[in-house]
């Protein structure tokens, strides 16, 4: 009985073993895919990198900061566009293992024109339409911090773009900062990268002008021309 429960274990410490140089190979095979793709476009690849823009826009959940790998810069379509995978970890457990399960997105972000006050778009799920008045409001849901900028970024033309492009429902945006994000659940990959990168540069082609074009601040009435240095 020693004797099978040793072979047993053996085979186990083997399994794992060969589990674990075959997952390492998988990555670095990968990552030399993407890189690859990268270099060919003239873009820039990282396997890793912090970037705090994407701290205040992603849907991080309970797991913190979220963990950027595979990490794409470069233009695309005259625009500059970041994409990259991301990790987070969710509030309940995975099936089996009584440990939190992390699910990994694609995300891409390109540069707005002007200052992002804070916005979300998203496509309504058919079991939630929502109370709402107009056609886009059963098919969408906004939230943001600025009224104003809601309004000018939701003119008529882009609001109609959103609703007959099929890319909107399956692309959630968010406006932060000076950039214009989209993610979805799965991992990087180069062409999905251009698609999304695509969806977001045509729906900031679509937004007025005067999105962009913020206000500057009102000047302090207890400050005198003469204060000024």
């Amino acid at each position: 009985m020693e004797g099978t429960l040793s072979v047993v274990a053996l085979v186990a410490v083997v399994a794992s073993a060969g589990a674990i140089t075959f997952s390492s190979h998988f990555r670095q095979e990968r990552a030399a895919e993407i890189r690859s793709w990268a270099r060919e476009r003239g873009w820039s690849y990282a396997a890793s990198r912090t970037w705090q823009p994407a701290r205040a826009a992603l849907p991080l959940g309970p797991g913190g900061d979220p963990v950027l790998s595979h990490v794409l810069t470069g233009r695309h379509r005259s625009r500059e566009v970041t994409a990259f995978e991301f990790t987070r970890s969710a509030p309940g457990p995975s099936r089996g293992t009584g440990e939190a399960s992390r699910p990994t997105y694609c995300a891409v972000a390109v540069r707005a024109p002007g200052p992002c006050p804070d916005l979300r778009i998203h496509h309504r799920g058919p079991a939630d339409p929502g109370p709402a008045a107009t056609a886009f409001e059963r098919a969408f849901a906004s939230s943001g911090g600025d009224p104003d900028f809601t309004r000018a970024v939701l003119s008529s033309g882009t609001v109609a773009w959103l609703l007959a492009d099929p890319r909107s429902r399956s692309l959630p945006v968010r406006f932060s900062g000076e950039y214009v994000f989209t993610w979805t659940s799965m991992r990087l990959r180069p062409r999905r990268v251009l698609t999304a990168a695509d969806y977001l540069v045509e729906l900031v082609d679509h937004i007025p002008a005067e999105a962009w074009q913020r206000r500057s601040p009102a000047p302090d009435p207890g400050r005198r021309g003469g204060d000024a240095r």
